[in-house]
């Protein structure tokens, strides 16, 4: 597995898991607990700080647009999601660390 194909699953795990919280969030429960913070790890793998909190925002917020999509019907949208993110992220990358 190269670098990108583990950024691109683990971005897809982080998305699978803020549908989870969300969904846990509509039912009332007290969801918290169960969030992941993969993205910080993301983040960290690809070697981009958290410290720019406009842009990391702006990072959940798209991640956040996962709870319009229903992944199991349309798996290939998840996908395309990730994509981009990942996307997202290279060129936030290349323009503030290299």
């Amino acid at each position: 597995m190269t670098e990108k194909e583990l950024v691109i699953s683990l971005i897809k795990d982080d998305l699978t898991n803020i549908r989870l919280v969300h969904g846990l969030d509509l039912l009332g429960l007290d969801s918290g607990n169960y969030y992941l913070h993969l993205s910080e790890t993301i983040f960290k793998l690809i070697g981009i700080t958290i410290d720019d909190a406009d842009f990391f925002e702006e990072y959940m917020d798209e991640s956040r647009t996962v709870n319009n999509i229903d992944i199991f019907k349309h798996p290939e949208l998840l996908n395309s999601l990730a994509l981009s993110l990942y996307g997202k992220l290279m060129e936030e990358y290349k323009s503030k660390y290299t």
